[in-house]
């Protein structure tokens, strides 16, 4: 059984608390605030800088600034040559996985694949745990979801679910991986 420090145990109480709490809005109402979104990614970005990934926080900074240009044609390209440039200065593979990711899950919402809350949630743990393997059990729970809403026949059901179990799911394969 492995030993966790107190301070990182209620660091992932907290964030599974928070996750809890984005779940029951999106199930309530559809929506989760953005109180509860742009606040844990700028103190996730915060944290980020504080560990030295400052190449990950610069990403996600051009990525919103990116966001708000005119000409939405212009949006896809410029965020993927911001990446490769990102890319080319990460400091280790799993910088390289999170950029990665940051990009493809912005790249969702800014094709309108993705709700808003989703993409801010999932690139705020891959801020704070600056590691793009989270998102491989964020997925996987997602495709399972999507199977049951299928077969529910339901249209959707909220994202923010696949993405508190597959961060559960990934907080209990690194906690045993060694």
């Amino acid at each position: 059984m492995p030993s966790y420090l107190p301070a990182q145990i209620i660091a992932w109480a907290l964030l599974l608390a928070w996750l809890a709490i984005c779940v029951i809005f999106d199930l309530r109402s559809r929506q989760v605030p953005a109180f509860l979104t742009v606040l844990p990614l700028i103190l996730a970005a915060v944290w980020q800088l504080i560990q030295g990934g400052w190449q990950l926080v610069v990403l996600v900074a051009l990525l919103v600034l990116i966001s708000d240009l005119p000409q939405a044609k212009w949006r896809i390209p410029v965020a993927c040559a911001s990446t490769v440039l990102g890319l080319c200065i990460a400091g280790s593979p799993s910088i390289v996985y999170a950029m990665l990711v940051v990009f493809a899950v912005w790249a969702l919402w800014e094709i309108g694949a993705s709700g808003g809350a989703d993409a801010k949630i999932i690139i705020a743990l891959v801020l704070f745990f600056a590691d793009g393997l989270l998102f491989i059990p964020i997925v996987l729970v997602g495709g399972v979801q999507g199977l049951v809403g299928l077969v529910a026949r339901r249209k959707t059901i909220p994202y923010t679910v696949a993405i508190a179990v597959g961060t559960v799911a990934w907080l209990w394969m690194i906690s045993y991986s060694g």
